[in-house]
């Protein structure tokens, strides 16, 4: 067993580097103040890249039974299963802007913003193909709303923007990677992906918070709510951060950028991580399917639409009536982008190889064809497990039949009439557009297993016929039980609501990264002589040097603490920004470092006592909490107030 890392003790080190970037004070995620009644109800909301959902539990009810939600607005009439979900989409309409520039307004969301899209679609495609009746269907390039290489018909042309408005799906991906959020859409008139996930959020809440105004009594209110926000394991502290602003720009917490906060909840929101949420939920399950040992390791799985998450959990404390009550990580969550999203766009990459034209058609002559051939595979996609599987899709009054035929004939391709008439899927068909991403699942499970008793799958993929096959294919025999719930998708919110409850239940984690602060400090032999700097008492600095709190690979105590003391660079110095980096290395030296990563910034004021010059000191904590890690800086030696002046701070992405 590894020793665990118990940062407490301060150590100082040189004097921190400065600027004068302001950032604004935010709620961080600590535990609440004690003279504040314990919220009413805790609310977990799975934030997920195709479907979003939210559980909820009474802290006063003995039991702690969670409820979650299975009626949505618009599902019945979309011909939806009922599930704990709704869709991860909005449906933005075109608004008169004095301007000339292209501004939009949030019309629906959910299933309600896939009917009302696709209401508008075939009405436009009605219109549109009538004025054109004389001349056929016709193939345009590609617009620049759909992105490098993208195979995916559902993202409109710059034409079908202007005159009905944007559908927006799979957002949560511009968070996920920079690299990856460059292959995706670029988003049309003034819309960002913040606006779209605080949009999104905003209307989740408010239909929560009428949900258990029905549930409890009318007059409940957030004032009554912690609440609880899922993010993948695999995100960076930025990608973290930015949903608790969101959040709090959704209205959901109080803060400075809430724009209601006489509604707003007044308790600090509560970012929990997905495979941990997940580890919750199939205790029970696990524990009425095995016996469960000290010293066994669990294997987590959450596999969704958009992302891969793996935890591997090693059971420290149980409990004979409630189980298992206190895991740690064994090893650094890891995961990657992938899930059910990426299935879909490897099914429209190989139907635009079999139609060249059919991304283009869609977009640009018939814009309903691309919805409904995708709630067909949708159907598809479902059902099949593996078998002798095929599909099929008539295109005759499509228009695409007459579209294709001639885009072939100009290009010299000669087929049978009939050949045009259908799109065919045959079984290998379903064999090459599942298997890169169930590889990639096995592939990424295979890392750590193991050593590994137990297996447990979740997410909205999870519910895959095919993929629950493989994955007991590849690891019958090599583990003692693989437990996939009957409803996999509702795991995250369920789990996190409970794991909410049960705030000892993770012990440790593994850190998949060194943090620490850029920080200034004696120049050394070897030091890189760009970095050198002559301080305003003659003495030789190294700039933006790596200041480690934290090293990778450790392991750190959920709510532990690591402290540091800086001083200022210069003698009349009145503010001091801190930078925090993280590093893929076990000792990184430098921030200048090609992998190290600014995660954000913040700045204090440190005017008073301005005649200890560079002797002031400023003690960093850094408090590495449930999920996140949060910062604050505190006057040492100086200011007005004998007693210590912690500032809470929030991260600047600049």
């Amino acid at each position: 067993m590894n020793t665990i890392l118990r940062l407490k003790k301060t150590k100082k080190f040189g004097s921190a580097s400065s600027s004068s970037s302001p950032s604004e004070p935010s709620p961080s995620d600590v535990a609440e103040p004690s003279n504040r009644a314990p919220p009413e109800v805790v609310i977990a909301v799975d934030f997920g890249t195709t479907f979003s959902g939210f559980a909820y539990v009474r802290t006063n009810d003995p039991k702690l039974e969670i409820s979650d939600n299975c009626t949505w607005p618009g599902s019945n009439l979309a011909g939806a299963a009922a599930y704990c979900k709704n869709r991860t989409c909005l449906y933005y309409v075109p608004k008169t802007s004095t301007d000339g520039r292209l501004r939009l307004e949030l019309k629906e969301w959910g299933w309600q913003a896939y009917l009302a899209f696709q209401k508008a679609v075939t009405d436009f495609t009605i219109g549109h193909n009538h004025s054109q009746s004389l001349r056929g269907p016709s193939v345009h390039p590609i617009s620049s709303l759909s992105g490098p290489g993208t195979a995916d018909p559902l993202h409109a042309s710059e034409t079908l923007v202007t005159n009905i408005g944007f559908f927006a799906d799979r957002f949560k991906l511009h968070f996920a990677s920079q690299e990856h959020s460059r292959s995706l859409p670029v988003l049309p008139g003034d819309l960002s992906p913040e606006k779209l996930v605080v949009d999104y959020l905003r209307c989740l809440t408010t239909f929560t918070i009428e949900q258990l105004r029905i549930a409890t009594r009318d007059d409940f209110s957030m004032k009554n709510v912690q609440w609880c926000l899922t993010v993948p394991a695999i995100w960076d502290e930025e990608a973290k951060q930015l949903m608790r602003l969101f959040a709090e720009k959704a209205g959901m917490i109080q803060g400075n950028l809430c724009l209601s906060n006489d509604e707003a909840s007044p308790y600090p929101l509560r970012i929990i991580l997905e495979p941990e949420a997940a580890s919750a939920y199939c205790q029970d399950e696990a524990r009425r399917n095995v016996q469960i040992s000290q010293g066994d390791k669990i294997l987590i799985a959450d596999i969704g639409g958009g992302t891969i998450d793996i935890a591997v959990h090693e059971v420290l404390e149980i409990n004979a009536s409630s189980g298992i009550t206190k895991v740690k990580e064994a090893v650094p969550s890891y995961g990657a982008l992938g899930g059910g999203t990426f299935v879909d766009l490897l099914f429209f990459q190989l139907v635009n190889r079999r139609i060249e034209c059919f991304s283009d058609f869609c977009r640009n002559s018939n814009q309903s064809l691309g919805l409904d051939i995708s709630s067909w595979w949708q159907r598809l996609k479902a059902d099949y497990d593996g078998g002798d599987y095929s599909g099929q899709y008539y295109l005759i009054n499509s228009g695409l039949t007459d579209a294709w035929k001639r885009y072939d004939r100009e290009r010299g391709i000669q087929k049978a009439d009939n050949e045009y008439s259908h799109l065919h899927l045959a079984p290998a068909d379903f064999t090459e557009i599942f298997d890169p991403e169930v590889r990639k699942i096995i592939d990424l499970i295979e890392q750590q297993i193991r050593d590994v008793k137990i297996l447990m799958i979740v997410g909205g993929f999870a519910n895959s016929a095919y993929l629950k096959k493989k994955i007991r294919d590849a690891f019958k025999g090599r583990v003692k039980e693989i437990i996939i719930p009957l409803d996999p998708g509702r795991a995250i919110c369920r789990g996190a609501a409970s794991l909410y409850m049960k705030r000892g239940y993770i012990e440790s984690r593994i850190s998949r990264r060194t943090y620490g602060i850029c920080a200034r400090r004696d120049f050394q032999v070897g030091d890189p002589i760009e970095l050198e700097d002559i301080d305003d008492d003659g003495k030789r600095k190294c700039t933006r040097t790596f200041s480690v709190f934290v090293k990778k690979g450790a392991e750190v105590e959920v709510d532990s603490k690591a402290k540091r003391t800086y001083y200022p660079a210069f003698h009349g110095q009145q503010k001091i920004r801190f930078d925090l980096y993280s590093s893929p290395r076990t000792d990184p030296r430098y921030t200048t470092e090609e992998d190290a990563k600014k995660e954000g910034s913040f700045e204090i004021d440190i005017s008073r006592g301005k005649s200890k010059g560079k002797e002031r000191e400023i003690e960093v904590t850094m408090l590495f909490g449930d999920s996140v890690i949060t910062v604050s800086a505190a006057r040492k030696n100086f200011g007005k107030s004998k007693t210590v002046d912690c500032l809470e701070v929030r991260f600047d992405r600049s």
